[in-house]
């Protein structure tokens, strides 16, 4: 751009100074011919003629008319070139703005350059360390995924080791035994209104109408599989209506057995049935050989899953048993009815208090199989006819013997047991380090009724009045 400017001045410039030079050379050219003229022509103005003169005169004005012509056109010359000098000169201050701000630009580009350059080996420094903490960041999350592994693999194995090791029991012995107590207190209470209620009904022997000696024979075979077959005949012969207290007592043993029953059960199945079987013997083989805390985990666990396992059983259909048993020893009593009409009666009067004593039981059940680690609780109950053992049995009618002038009832087995009033409560501790080594602490004893707790005064004309001795001092009114 600089360049083509300098260029452009002094051409102009010289086409001015043509000019001006061509005008003086026409201005010298024209005195010389007029001088010329002048010379031929006689000096004297007589002599001029008045053509000459205004020819001449004409050539004059023509003259300065292109003199002034000239003037103008020089003035117009020195003013243009005057403002073609001022722009000049701004075009060269522009020119050399420029040039200063293209240098600047230059020595900025090349710094830029520079830090270009060193932002690139700055770059590439930056990505290899990228790429080494890349390398870093794998290796430490696989060695992180690799502790993870381990961990989650500890975890588990001290889930394990946890479910096998001692943990605080929820329960102590004497919550457990309350608990029990009180189931005692409401099986009693029930049997009681039981008693008084359907004892005025019976009237001796028992036969079912319209079943005639089957449905008695029926009756009394599941009575006698419950309470024995000495409580089972005594049934059959007492005056129930002169004396209800074995009625009571036989509402009592058959609610205690069947308590007993879903205190101790794995999953409610039938007494009998091959699970619960299967269950319980690998349970007694499994405590006998494990350590304590071993064989309750074990325990716990079973139940959990066998729960899952099997359906879960209603308690409508556990409190079914013991109606059921009730209304066989009410037949058997001597209650002219057919058993299920007799279910119809208990369901209605007896359903909310035997659900009562259902709950309570299972409620143990949960207690004794769930909650306990450190020892076992077991519900006693002593099936009928086995020896009577003071130091772990309590008899109901111990204050009281045979009457004076009676003859005593099954003299000949007085020393076993008639039947189970009152459930007891033993607890279990497994010796540390010995196999099959316990100490048993009978924490409650089970009440127990003896024949010798029961008198007769037997005539040849009729059943023998039964009369038997109070239980649990004088009987609880409801």
């Amino acid at each position: 751009m600089s360049s083509v400017t300098t260029t452009t001045f002094p051409t102009t410039l010289a086409y001015y100074g043509a000019g001006i030079i061509g005008f003086f050379t026409l201005a010298s050219f024209g005195m010389k011919k007029i001088f010329g003229c002048f010379r031929w022509i006689p000096f004297s103005r007589n002599d001029l003629s008045t053509n000459v003169i205004q020819d001449l005169r004409q050539t004059l004005s023509q003259r300065d008319a292109e003199i002034a012509e000239l003037r103008e056109s020089l003035s117009t010359a020195e003013n243009r070139s005057t403002k073609t000098t001022r722009e000049l000169e701004a075009s060269r201050k522009e020119i050399e703005h420029v040039n200063r701000t293209r240098t600047n630009l230059e020595k900025r580009a090349r710094e830029a350059l520079v830090g270009k350059e060193a932002l690139e080996h700055e770059l590439g420094t930056r990505a290899e360390e990228l790429a080494t903490s890349r390398e870093d960041a794998n290796t430490i999350q696989e060695a992180l995924n690799q502790t993870k592994t381990l961990l989650d693999m500890r975890t588990a194995e001290l889930k394990v080791a946890q479910a096998f090791l001692p943990r605080s029991d929820r329960y102590a012995g004497a919550d457990i035994m309350k608990m029990v107590e009180s189931l005692n207190s409401e099986i009693h209470q029930t049997a009681s209104i039981m008693a008084d209620v359907f004892s005025p009904d019976l009237q001796g022997p028992g036969t079912v109408l319209g079943d005639g000696e089957v449905g008695l024979h029926e009756a009394a075979v599941h009575t006698e599989e419950i309470l024995g077959e000495g409580m089972a005949k005594m049934l059959q012969t007492f005056n129930h209506q002169e004396e209800n207290i074995l009625l009571q007592i036989a509402f009592q043993a058959s609610m205690c057995a069947f308590t007993e029953w879903i205190m101790d059960s794995w999953c409610y199945h039938d007494r009998d049935s091959e699970v619960e079987a299967v269950l319980q013997e690998t349970y007694e083989q499994l405590r006998e050989t494990e350590e304590q805390p071993v064989s309750a985990r074990w325990r716990i666990l079973t139940r959990k899953y066998v729960r899952k396992l099997y359906p879960r059983v209603e308690q409508p259909n556990l409190a079914y048993h013991i109606l059921a048993a009730c209304a066989n020893i009410l037949i058997t009593s001597g209650l002219h009815e057919s058993e299920q009409g007799l279910l119809d009666k208990l369901a209605t009067r007896f359903a909310d208090r035997v659900a009562l004593i259902v709950e309570r039981a299972v409620h143990l059940n949960n207690v004794i199989g769930d909650d306990i680690t450190s020892c076992e609780f077991v519900p006693i109950y002593c099936t009928p006819d086995v020896a009577f053992d003071p130091s772990t049995m309590e008899n109901a009618t111990e204050n009281g013997s045979a009457t004076a002038g009676h003859e005593a009832i099954f003299v000949h087995n007085e020393n076993k047991i008639l039947c189970t009033t009152d459930l007891g409560l033993l607890k279990a501790e497994k010796v540390h380090g010995e196999e099959g080594t316990w100490n048993n602490t009978v924490l409650l004893k089970p009440k127990i009724v003896m024949p010798s707790g029961l008198t007769a005064s037997p005539t040849e004309s009729e059943s023998p009045d039964w009369r038997t001795q109070s239980l649990h001092g004088e009987r609880e009114e409801s």
